[in-house]
Protein backbone atom coordinates (compact mmCIF):
# COMPACT_ATOMS: atom_id res chain seq x y z
CA UNK A 1 0.00 0.00 0.00
CA UNK A 2 1.37 3.09 -0.64
CA UNK A 3 1.35 5.85 2.19
CA UNK A 4 -0.36 9.91 1.73
CA UNK A 5 2.13 12.36 2.17
CA UNK A 6 1.64 15.50 2.30
CA UNK A 7 3.76 16.55 -0.07
CA UNK A 8 3.43 20.15 -1.81
CA UNK A 9 6.56 20.92 -3.38
CA UNK A 10 8.57 18.02 -4.72
CA UNK A 11 11.67 18.48 -6.97
CA UNK A 12 11.07 16.75 -9.99
CA UNK A 13 14.20 15.00 -10.10
CA UNK A 14 13.35 13.08 -6.54
CA UNK A 15 11.03 11.15 -8.48
CA UNK A 16 10.70 8.58 -11.53
CA UNK A 17 8.14 8.72 -14.09
CA UNK A 18 5.77 6.79 -13.22
CA UNK A 19 2.04 7.05 -12.50
CA UNK A 20 1.17 9.92 -9.82
CA UNK A 21 -2.15 10.73 -8.11
CA UNK A 22 -2.69 13.93 -6.22
CA UNK A 23 -5.12 13.29 -3.49
CA UNK A 24 -7.29 16.57 -2.92
CA UNK A 25 -8.82 15.68 0.95
CA UNK A 26 -12.42 17.41 1.06
CA UNK A 27 -15.88 18.65 2.68
CA UNK A 28 -19.37 19.43 1.13
CA UNK A 29 -18.39 23.06 1.50
CA UNK A 30 -21.09 24.52 -0.61
CA UNK A 31 -23.51 22.22 1.41
CA UNK A 32 -22.45 22.85 4.34
CA UNK A 33 -22.15 27.07 3.56
CA UNK A 34 -25.84 27.65 4.98
CA UNK A 35 -25.99 25.17 7.66
CA UNK A 36 -22.59 26.78 9.18
CA UNK A 37 -22.84 29.57 7.67
CA UNK A 38 -19.48 29.22 6.17
CA UNK A 39 -17.54 32.38 5.02
CA UNK A 40 -17.59 31.87 1.29
CA UNK A 41 -14.77 33.91 0.66
CA UNK A 42 -12.44 30.55 2.48
CA UNK A 43 -14.15 28.06 0.25
CA UNK A 44 -13.76 29.90 -2.64
CA UNK A 45 -9.92 30.45 -0.93
CA UNK A 46 -9.71 26.84 -0.91
CA UNK A 47 -10.42 25.51 -3.99
CA UNK A 48 -8.31 28.20 -5.40
CA UNK A 49 -5.24 27.41 -3.23
CA UNK A 50 -6.32 23.35 -4.49
CA UNK A 51 -5.81 25.01 -8.50
CA UNK A 52 -2.89 26.81 -7.77
CA UNK A 53 -1.24 23.36 -6.53
CA UNK A 54 -2.56 21.32 -8.90
CA UNK A 55 -0.99 23.54 -11.68
CA UNK A 56 2.51 23.45 -10.26
CA UNK A 57 2.32 19.44 -10.60
CA UNK A 58 1.04 20.11 -14.15
CA UNK A 59 3.40 22.13 -15.01
CA UNK A 60 6.44 19.67 -13.54
CA UNK A 61 4.85 16.49 -14.47
CA UNK A 62 2.50 17.22 -17.61
CA UNK A 63 -1.23 17.10 -17.69
CA UNK A 64 -4.03 15.35 -15.34
CA UNK A 65 -5.61 11.99 -17.46
CA UNK A 66 -8.31 11.16 -15.18
CA UNK A 67 -10.25 12.82 -12.30
CA UNK A 68 -11.81 10.34 -10.05
CA UNK A 69 -14.61 11.41 -8.07
CA UNK A 70 -16.43 10.31 -4.70
CA UNK A 71 -19.85 9.63 -4.91
CA UNK A 72 -20.67 8.95 -8.12
CA UNK A 73 -21.19 5.62 -9.92
CA UNK A 74 -18.24 3.93 -11.55
CA UNK A 75 -19.40 3.41 -14.52
CA UNK A 76 -22.27 6.56 -14.76
CA UNK A 77 -20.95 8.86 -17.87
CA UNK A 78 -20.66 12.91 -16.81
CA UNK A 79 -19.36 15.66 -18.42
CA UNK A 80 -18.99 18.88 -16.99
CA UNK A 81 -22.30 20.23 -16.72
CA UNK A 82 -22.44 17.67 -13.59
CA UNK A 83 -20.78 20.55 -11.73
CA UNK A 84 -22.95 23.67 -12.88
CA UNK A 85 -24.75 23.75 -8.94
CA UNK A 86 -21.44 24.77 -8.10
CA UNK A 87 -21.59 28.02 -10.33
CA UNK A 88 -19.93 28.72 -13.30
CA UNK A 89 -17.67 31.61 -11.98
CA UNK A 90 -16.83 29.60 -8.75
CA UNK A 91 -13.33 28.60 -7.96
CA UNK A 92 -14.72 25.03 -7.70
CA UNK A 93 -16.26 24.65 -10.94
CA UNK A 94 -12.69 26.23 -13.07
CA UNK A 95 -10.93 23.73 -11.05
CA UNK A 96 -12.79 20.66 -12.90
CA UNK A 97 -13.40 22.89 -16.21
CA UNK A 98 -9.73 23.38 -16.15
CA UNK A 99 -8.42 19.77 -15.94
CA UNK A 100 -11.71 18.68 -17.97
CA UNK A 101 -10.77 21.25 -21.18
CA UNK A 102 -7.02 19.39 -20.74
CA UNK A 103 -7.83 16.30 -21.52
CA UNK A 104 -8.76 14.58 -17.80
CA UNK A 105 -11.86 12.27 -17.84
CA UNK A 106 -13.93 12.09 -15.18
CA UNK A 107 -14.29 8.79 -13.27
CA UNK A 108 -16.20 7.70 -10.04
CA UNK A 109 -15.27 5.43 -7.43
CA UNK A 110 -18.06 4.10 -6.29
CA UNK A 111 -20.79 2.25 -7.01
CA UNK A 112 -24.69 3.48 -6.34
CA UNK A 113 -25.82 0.34 -3.89
CA UNK A 114 -22.82 0.72 -1.56
CA UNK A 115 -23.64 4.43 -1.31
CA UNK A 116 -27.23 3.87 -1.16
CA UNK A 117 -26.20 1.40 1.76
CA UNK A 118 -23.36 3.41 3.39
CA UNK A 119 -26.09 6.35 3.68
CA UNK A 120 -28.66 3.99 5.27
CA UNK A 121 -26.43 3.03 7.95
CA UNK A 122 -25.04 5.98 8.92
CA UNK A 123 -28.79 7.34 9.26
CA UNK A 124 -29.70 4.22 11.21
CA UNK A 125 -26.84 4.90 13.28
CA UNK A 126 -27.26 8.25 14.01
CA UNK A 127 -30.98 7.76 14.95
CA UNK A 128 -30.36 5.35 17.41
CA UNK A 129 -29.21 8.26 19.76
CA UNK A 130 -32.32 9.61 19.52
CA UNK A 131 -34.74 8.85 22.95
CA UNK A 132 -38.14 8.78 20.81
CA UNK A 133 -36.14 5.96 18.84
CA UNK A 134 -35.24 4.18 21.58
CA UNK A 135 -39.02 4.05 23.20
CA UNK A 136 -40.18 3.44 19.76
CA UNK A 137 -37.54 0.05 19.65
CA UNK A 138 -38.75 -0.71 23.23
CA UNK A 139 -42.11 -0.23 23.00
CA UNK A 140 -42.49 -2.78 19.83
CA UNK A 141 -39.20 -5.20 20.36
CA UNK A 142 -39.15 -5.19 24.16
CA UNK A 143 -38.07 -3.00 26.85
CA UNK A 144 -34.56 -5.08 27.72
CA UNK A 145 -33.40 -4.70 24.01
CA UNK A 146 -29.71 -4.11 23.60
CA UNK A 147 -29.77 -0.99 21.97
CA UNK A 148 -25.32 -1.07 22.49
CA UNK A 149 -25.48 -4.15 20.72
CA UNK A 150 -27.20 -2.76 17.84
CA UNK A 151 -24.76 0.28 17.15
CA UNK A 152 -21.88 -2.23 17.76
CA UNK A 153 -24.06 -4.38 14.36
CA UNK A 154 -24.00 -0.76 13.11
CA UNK A 155 -20.56 -0.06 12.95
CA UNK A 156 -19.90 -3.73 11.64
CA UNK A 157 -21.79 -3.27 8.42
CA UNK A 158 -20.71 0.33 8.14
CA UNK A 159 -17.19 -1.16 8.33
CA UNK A 160 -17.80 -4.22 5.98
CA UNK A 161 -19.58 -1.33 3.04
CA UNK A 162 -16.61 0.98 3.42
CA UNK A 163 -14.60 -1.56 3.22
CA UNK A 164 -15.63 -3.05 0.06
CA UNK A 165 -15.83 0.78 -1.09
CA UNK A 166 -12.46 0.85 -0.84
CA UNK A 167 -11.57 -2.15 -2.41
CA UNK A 168 -13.60 -0.62 -5.46
CA UNK A 169 -11.68 2.53 -5.14
CA UNK A 170 -8.34 1.11 -5.53
CA UNK A 171 -9.24 -0.77 -8.17
CA UNK A 172 -10.40 1.84 -10.25
CA UNK A 173 -7.07 4.09 -9.66
CA UNK A 174 -5.02 0.95 -10.21
CA UNK A 175 -6.82 0.98 -14.20
CA UNK A 176 -4.71 4.43 -14.38
CA UNK A 177 -2.31 4.14 -17.11
CA UNK A 178 1.54 4.14 -16.77
CA UNK A 179 3.17 7.38 -16.53
CA UNK A 180 -0.20 9.22 -16.49
CA UNK A 181 -1.50 11.17 -13.34
CA UNK A 182 -5.00 11.48 -11.93
CA UNK A 183 -6.47 14.18 -9.50
CA UNK A 184 -9.24 12.00 -6.64
CA UNK A 185 -10.96 14.43 -4.76
CA UNK A 186 -12.49 12.72 -1.69
CA UNK A 187 -14.02 13.41 1.21
CA UNK A 188 -11.58 14.42 4.79
CA UNK A 189 -11.03 11.07 7.01
CA UNK A 190 -12.37 8.28 4.44
CA UNK A 191 -10.31 5.62 4.73
CA UNK A 192 -8.37 4.40 1.17
CA UNK A 193 -5.56 2.65 -0.26
CA UNK A 194 -3.50 3.44 -3.21
CA UNK A 195 -1.64 1.06 -5.74
CA UNK A 196 1.52 0.20 -5.13
CA UNK A 197 4.46 2.25 -6.99
CA UNK A 198 1.89 5.07 -7.64
CA UNK A 199 3.60 8.48 -6.24
CA UNK A 200 0.91 10.14 -3.66
CA UNK A 201 0.60 13.46 -2.77
CA UNK A 202 -1.81 14.92 -1.00
CA UNK A 203 -2.95 18.68 -1.31
CA UNK A 204 -4.35 20.25 1.80
CA UNK A 205 -3.77 24.20 1.45
CA UNK A 206 -4.42 26.12 4.87
CA UNK A 207 -7.60 27.52 3.77
CA UNK A 208 -8.99 23.53 4.81
CA UNK A 209 -8.08 23.96 8.57
CA UNK A 210 -9.90 27.18 9.09
CA UNK A 211 -12.78 26.19 7.40
CA UNK A 212 -12.67 22.93 9.60
CA UNK A 213 -11.85 24.88 12.53
CA UNK A 214 -15.25 27.14 11.93
CA UNK A 215 -17.28 24.33 11.70
CA UNK A 216 -15.91 22.71 14.45
CA UNK A 217 -16.38 26.45 16.87
CA UNK A 218 -19.92 26.83 15.14
CA UNK A 219 -20.89 23.14 16.80
CA UNK A 220 -20.00 24.51 20.09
Amino acid sequence: MTELGKIEKPEAKSFTAKRKLYVVPTLPFEEMALQFKLDTAKVERFWFEVREKIDYFISTYGNISVLYLEGINDDEKIGIEFFDKFGKESSHYKLIKNLVDKGAKLRGIDKNEYIRKSKLLFEEYSKSFLPEIEEIHKGFYDKDIDFDRWREYLIKKIQETQDEMGKLALKIINEMPENANGVLIITDGRSIEFPEGMDVFQIRPPAFDEIARSVREDIK
